[in-house]
């Protein structure tokens, strides 16, 4: 057992206050024109003929209703996690974005309480554990407690591996469910680790989420090639929240700008799997990438 920091230099990150934050951060009065939040399921891009190029005007959706509506936009990001592979039909075969979703159970446990019922929230010890593999439950825990008292447990085990073409069918889309067994392991393997948990702990609540995973291991980041206004930014694995600020930024820069001067994209390129459709001239490629003649 060794120790990764001691508190002040690291963090941890909640996915959902992390982004009801940063929402209401751009939509304070007096700020700035703010965003909108427009709840809906893409179906398409709408784009016109530029010069050269397919220039975005919209993006194509259904609202709650099931209505057709189109969303008038001069740039697009697909933001879509596990999902941004559909993009493929979008954008009418000019990027291919293989994707593998890893489908993972996770559980929060409620603070233990007093004698009255009331949660003892400083009865939490504010040490997140990485824990090896525990052949008894077949999990290798990760233990996050939270500021609210609660603590958070991955780690589990158990995960399913979703195709490209499951995951373009909207596979886990609208329902992503646990794993009862999985659910089972791990508080069995939690409560083993902790006296107190072991007597008065109580599960909250489980759940499942769906990890995004190109074929190397890293993220999709930078422009659709063929079109114009038209970026990906996607297949963060595990790490797209805590990686958000900085690839939200590089992104940015690269939409307003021209080009990204925090981060250097390259190795990110969306096109990286995209077959070309002709040889465009001597020598080989690899994707839409020249890698010089062959001899």
């Amino acid at each position: 057992m060794s120790p990764m920091g001691y508190g002040d230099d690291t963090a941890q990150v909640t996915p959902k206050e992390f982004v009801e934050k940063m929402f209401e951060y751009v939509n304070q009065p007096g700020k700035g024109p703010g965003v909108n939040l427009v709840i809906g399921s893409c179906t398409g891009i709408e784009s016109e003929d530029g010069d050269g190029v397919k220039v975005v005007t919209g993006v194509k959706y259904q609202n709650a209703e099931e209505e057709e509506m189109i969303l008038q936009a001069d740039d697009v990001v697909v933001a879509a996690g596990p999902w941004a592979c559909q993009a493929e039909q979008w954008f009418e075969g000019a990027v291919q974005l293989p994707m593998e979703g890893v489908k993972s159970t996770s559980i929060v446990w409620k603070p233990p309480v007093d004698e009255d019922g009331n949660a003892k929230f400083d009865a939490v010890d504010a040490t997140a554990l990485f824990c090896g593999e525990d052949d008894r439950f077949g999990t290798h825990l990760e233990v996050y407690p939270r500021p609210d008292g609660t603590i958070y447990i991955c780690g589990i085990g158990g995960s399913d591996y979703i195709t490209t073409p499951e995951l373009q069918a909207s596979a886990f889309l609208t329902s992503c469910l646990p794993k009862p067994d999985r659910v089972e392991a791990a508080s069995n393997a939690f409560q083993l680790m902790s006296n107190s948990y072991a007597k008065e702990g109580e599960l909250s609540h489980a759940q499942a989420c769906m990890r995004p995973c190109p074929p190397d291991a890293k993220p999709y980041m930078g422009r659709v090639q063929g079109f114009s206004g038209a970026y990906v930014n996607a297949g963060h694995n595990c790490w797209g929240i805590a990686w958000a600020p900085a690839c939200g930024k590089a992104i940015a820069e690269l939409v307003l700008e021209g080009s990204c001067r925090s981060v250097n994209l390259k190795p990110f390129d969306p096109a990286r799997f995209t077959v070309s459709k002709g040889r465009g001239g001597r020598g080989r490629k690899k994707g839409s990438v020249d890698v010089g003649e062959q001899w």
